[in-house]
């Protein structure tokens, strides 16, 4: 029996599993009996393991126990402009699309290197990643050649677009701050970083430019010079321009943009991961690494709403506009068939979606309620996880069982257990097992395979078939195989 989870992307190199040995590649590769090579990264094991520890979100998630997001800690979550696709990069080198507000996966790229952050072009044409070893890379949004940006010695920590798109913005451990023509794909200005060393980065209408490290500088996007400095160690400013907010571990405060005069500020003695201003600017959404994530209202700094605690370590919060004009943002994904109109009505203000461990929450805004919507990668989740696989217009999708499947989309697996032994199940490849009202068994061969029972009868050649579904051991000839492998046939 190989391991139950299909490897979509070829070429991932798995860490190995002992002392000396080389590290194994995997591959999609078809065969005569249908089985194909299957991936599971050691370190998403690991980690598994060493998330346990935290306290489970409470609420709505219909996630099954096991299912994940990403293999390794989610990064960074970035929303298109329209709001209705959602990208994360995990620790272990995804980066994942996902339909919003019903948490389907149809979009998986790798990434050279670790990824630490993503941003989306205002236009949403263009999505930048940053990665650990000084790479950065310039990718079309709807899908294309990846253009790397070379110039960073070292870990590119973080990423912003110019308000018109035109221009993309980098700083990294090297103590550089970069600034990118996104048409050209080459550095137009480059800037040393000799007060600190920055991991944070906003452009603004204005020319103004706003990095952070051991504190919040506000800086000249033509020649790089500081105007005035805050204390903070993560920032967001608000969509109009009219506030930042930055918490340096000790306190969140709120200053008036551009003079960065303090207005008003709370004492909280927790390591702020992310910060992000919801799309009217009335909320603010903080995540932190080690407690769970919290809705003030802005600018007044009163606390709305604590979430539910965290799974893993929170690094990342990001909010999705309410929905501009449609003619705003030329759509980069074509709508699916009843895509956010039968699971969840869209709210007034958007959405909030935190990284928690290696999954992610959706929250509505303002109320802050957990969505019922549940992010889940099959070959990023446990064995024991289940989920539901359906097609439309040549894309396969993937959501969290209990989610309604689109009208006229192609079911192609229902729920079917991660674990489940029908000749290398990936979690979700026998087509009609149980729970499905797909086609028929392809993928297990059995004439009566109910609850997935077969154990090794591909074809129902029943060389094990001990609680088997074949009952007339059509293939074997076994007149009573109770437990055994048809030793005498």
């Amino acid at each position: 029996m190989k391991n139950g989870f299909e490897d979509r992307i070829s070429g991932f190199t798995l860490p190995p599993k002992a002392s000396g040995e080389a590290p194994g590649v995997s591959a999609i590769e078809p065969s005569p009996d249908g089985w194909k090579l299957t991936r599971r990264s050691l370190m998403g094991l690991l980690a598994a393991g060493a998330f346990a520890g935290y306290p489970k979100a409470g609420g709505a998630a219909t996630c099954s126990v096991g299912a994940f997001a990403h293999e390794i800690v989610v990064g960074s979550l970035s929303f298109f402009p329209n709001g209705k696709t959602l990208v994360s990069v995990g620790r272990d080198s995804f980066l994942k699309f996902w339909t919003v507000p019903d948490g389907a996966l149809f979009r998986v790229e790798t990434t050279p290197e670790g990824p630490l952050q993503v941003a989306l072009s205002p236009d949403g044409n263009w999505i930048a990643v940053a990665m650990e070893n000084g790479g950065l890379e310039l990718w079309p949004a709807g899908g294309g050649t990846h253009r790397s940006l070379a110039g960073h010695t070292n870990a590119v920590e973080g990423v912003a677009f110019t308000p018109d798109s035109g221009r993309l913005v980098s700083v990294s451990l090297d103590r550089t701050t970069k600034v990118w023509s996104v048409a050209a794909a080459w550095i137009q200005q480059s800037f040393t970083d000799s007060a600190d060393v920055m991991n944070r980065v906003a452009v603004l209408k204005g020319g103004y430019l706003v990095t952070a490290g051991g504190q919040v500088y506000l800086r000249s996007l033509s020649t790089g010079a500081i105007l005035k400095t805050a204390p903070g160690k993560a920032f967001a400013v608000s969509p109009d321009g009219a506030f930042l907010a930055a918490h340096d571990g000790t306190r969140v405060c709120m200053y008036a943009f551009p003079s960065l005069n303090p207005i008003v500020s709370v004492v909280e003695k927790q390591n702020a991961a992310s910060l992000s201003f919801s799309d009217d600017g009335k909320l603010l959404a903080i995540a932190y690494a080690d407690a769970p994530a919290r809705l003030y209202f802005a600018p007044g700094l009163t606390l709305k709403r604590q979430l539910e605690a965290n799974e893993g370590p929170c690094l990342a919060a990001s909010t999705a506009p309410a929905g501009p004009p449609a003619a705003r943002f030329a759509p980069i994904v074509a709508p699916r068939p009843g895509a956010g109109a039968g699971n969840v009505p869209r709210p007034p203000n958007g959405y909030l979606a935190v990284a928690s461990g290696k999954s992610i929450g959706l929250y509505t805004l303002p109320s802050g309620a957990r969505l019922p919507v549940c992010f889940m990668d099959i070959a990023a989740s446990s064995p024991s996880a289940t989920g539901t696989e359906y097609i439309v217009n040549g894309v396969v999708y993937t959501i969290g069982c209990g989610a309604r499947i689109p009208a006229g989309a192609e079911c192609t697996c229902n729920c079917v257990p991660g674990n489940c032994p029908c000749v290398d199940d990936t979690g979700c490849s026998c087509v009609s097992d149980t729970g499905c009202d797909c086609v028929s068994d392809t993928g297990c061969g059995c004439d009566s395979d109910t609850g997935c029972g077969c154990v090794g009868d591909a074809g129902c050649s029943c060389d094990y078939d001990y609680g088997c579904g074949c009952v007339d051991d059509t293939g074997c000839g076994c007149d009573s195989d109770m437990g055994g492998g048809c030793a005498d046939d």
